[in-house]
């Protein structure tokens, strides 16, 4: 009987024991100390998402062969203007497409820039105006231009304002034409950014225009535009000099197919060499730039004789070469005296 009781306690310590493994097994593995196979995969499963990663701002989509999408003639802006922000202008890259030019300006700075865009039917070019650079390492000169001659497009040329801290480009065009503006910013590269215009091929134009000369001398030269007839109008001008060239371009239009107005250059016998613009309907050059002190010494003196105006240019040297020339897109009256 007693060995009865001893077996029976025996067995249910065993028992017991038994029980207890179970309970703290199942436990540990509740408390995480046995992994979970499928909340491991869960967990590695992909959602879709990159955590901690900020949306790129890599150059965008550019347009399809034949699609232009977005692309108008009316004037775009992109970026947005800080006043203290400045930026560096490091390269200007113009590369043919299917159906467009693509112009894309390559700038430095903390902030966004802020970039405008409009067509001028007078010049026939797309004006491009960047603010807040304080630096441009393009490689054109003021009044200077980089040749692109590619349907219908024929230069990228630097224009020159009075306002500071801008870079100011035309895009030259045989016609008017359509185009886009964008601006981004290259990813994993801070404070780099890209204003891109894409302009569309307008077609080439046949040009029949006398454009004046191709070569500098002493000899008379003459331009065989239009006159007040046509509205030939001087409406704008800027100068410079470079590598002893004076440089004087008028900024011109007039309407029909012919935007150049007549114009004629040669020496006096006082040694002056005067330009003439037989008829014009408007002339806002001839009051401002009268009495003059321009680069390289050269005097500057004009008058306005109902349609005709005269620009005499004095302190020269021994009738020193010169060349009178046009320019389609933009559309130009140039002097140019060496």
């Amino acid at each position: 009987m007693k060995k009865s009781v001893i077996y029976f306690i025996l067995i249910l310590v065993l028992i017991g024991g038994i029980a207890g493994y179970i309970i703290t097994r199942n436990k540990g593995e509740e408390d995480g100390k046995t992994p979970d196979a499928t909340q491991t995969q869960e967990e590695k499963k992909p959602t879709g998402k990159k955590e901690d990663k900020k949306p790129s701002k890599d150059v965008g989509k550019k347009p399809e062969s034949g699609d232009f999408t977005g692309f108008s003639s009316k004037t775009q802006e992109v970026g947005t203007l800080v006043e203290d922000e400045k930026f560096t202008l490091e390269s200007i890259v113009d590369t043919e497409r299917t159906g467009y030019h693509e112009f894309a300006f390559n700038l430095r700075g903390s902030s966004e820039p802020r970039a405008v865009a409009r067509y001028d039917a007078s010049s026939n070019v797309i004006k491009i105006e960047i603010s807040n650079v304080e630096k441009d390492n393009s490689g054109i000169p003021y009044q200077g231009e980089r040749s692109v001659k590619k349907e219908g497009i024929s230069r990228l040329y630097r224009n020159v304002s009075g306002a500071q801290e801008k870079s100011f480009y035309d895009i030259g065009l045989s016609q008017s034409t359509t185009f886009k503006l964008d601006l981004t910013s290259k990813d994993g590269e801070d404070g780099v950014w890209v204003v891109l215009l894409y302009v569309k091929y307008p077609g080439e134009k046949e040009v029949s225009e006398n454009l004046g000369s191709s070569e500098f001398s002493k000899t008379d030269q003459s331009i065989s535009g239009v006159g007040v007839d046509k509205d030939a109008s001087v409406n704008s001008y800027a100068y410079s000099a470079s590598g002893g060239i004076f440089k004087l371009a008028f900024d011109v239009s007039a309407t029909g197919d012919n935007p150049i107005p007549m114009a004629s250059a040669k020496y006096n016998e006082s040694g002056d060499l005067v330009l003439t613009f037989e008829s014009l309907k408007i002339d806002r050059g001839n009051k401002s730039l009268n009495g003059a002190s321009l680069p390289l010494g050269i005097t500057l003196s004009t008058s306005r004789d109902g349609e005709q105006s005269v620009y005499t240019f004095s302190n020269l040297g021994k009738k020193d070469e010169f060349k009178l020339s046009a320019n389609l897109g933009p559309n130009q009256v140039i002097i140019e005296i060496k």
